[in-house]
């Protein structure tokens, strides 16, 4: 068994990133989980390797074992947030990336898998293949996304280190975030409230299930041990299809068996129209692309929410 440890052990995709490894790989977790929120007392149920760590400290101290790879998803997320409270956001996303790259390379370990975003990505692209044009984002979450890919880069070619970087495209899922459209979505349509859509609707995101996400990721950690050292890729992970953030909202209220009142607000100017990922490359490392669609990943999402809420 590939022994893995999971940083952000407790967040979304963490989550049910142990839930998919942990009857096939060895798997530690770690998260900071000192002050739980009502989300992650949710997500903790049935994790047994999940410990309290700061990635911006000596967090391997808490292991008995340093891991063969290390999936690296510990994050400040959220394009909103970023722009509230930025100092957050590097000292979590560069500085905290930092001083994973060098907690690995202190003790040895050669193999980090990393989430990136698809925030990346210059806006006005048709569709987003990993080598278009990452030069400008309209985010600063997305900058300390690429600088965290620009310093990977660096220390794989410094110090011997194999890293895959995962840009992720608009994950949705049970035990989504709190913060997320997907949880704000489903709390007001239930509630009968309105919702906030940016442009009336008409902007697009490139849903992935988180179903697909998992899979995809432990797919690419079998595939990285035998990468020769020093190498560094990344990939796209999303479904390929962008989808209106209208249409999104109307499943989700047939799902919950609700009418779906909304209210139009300006597309603010940190965000993209559109994402649209382009998942060839991955489909051909992996041979695999995600499958989910939208009906059957909101259906999964709606009955998680059912008899799951954050309050």
């Amino acid at each position: 068994m590939t022994s893995v440890l999971i940083t952000g052990g407790a967040g979304f995709i963490g989550y049910h990133l142990q839930k998919q490894l942990q009857n096939t790989h060895l798997v530690n977790a770690i998260d900071l989980i000192e002050s739980p929120t009502s989300a992650i007392a949710l997500r903790k149920v049935g994790l047994n390797q999940l410990k309290h760590a700061d990635i911006k400290l000596n967090f391997l101290d808490k292991l008995s074992e340093s891991p063969e790879v290390v999936v690296h998803l510990a994050a400040e997320t959220g394009i909103a947030g970023s722009l509230i409270h930025p100092t957050k956001y590097f000292e979590t996303n560069v500085a905290g990336t930092f001083n994973v790259l060098e907690q690995c390379r202190l003790n040895g370990i050669k193999n980090i898998i990393y989430a990136s975003s698809s925030s990346v990505y210059a806006p006005n692209l048709s569709q987003m293949v990993e080598d278009a044009d990452t030069s400008l984002q309209l985010s600063y979450y997305g900058t300390t996304k690429k600088m965290s890919e620009i310093m990977i880069e660096n220390y794989c070619k410094q110090f011997g280190l194999t890293a895959i970087g995962l840009r992720f495209f608009t994950v949705y899922g049970s035990f989504t975030r709190p913060d997320m459209a997907a949880y704000k979505f489903m709390q007001a349509i239930d509630a009968g409230n309105k919702i906030n859509l940016y442009n009336n609707g008409e902007v697009f995101r490139d849903f992935t299930h988180v179903s697909d996400v998992v899979k995809s990721i432990e797919l690419v950690i079998a595939k990285i041990i035998s990468e020769p050292k020093g190498s560094h890729q990344i990939f796209n992970i999303g479904y390929g299809q962008p989808i209106s953030i209208r249409e999104y909202a109307e499943c989700i209220a047939k799902q919950l068996k609700k009418p779906l009142h909304i209210e139009s607000k300006p597309l603010p100017e940190n965000e993209l129209l559109s994402t649209h990922s382009n998942t060839q490359k991955l489909d051909k490392y992996i041979h695999y692309k995600p499958i989910c669609n939208l009906e059957d990943g909101i259906a999964e999402m709606t009955n998680w929410f059912k008899t799951n809420t954050y309050e």
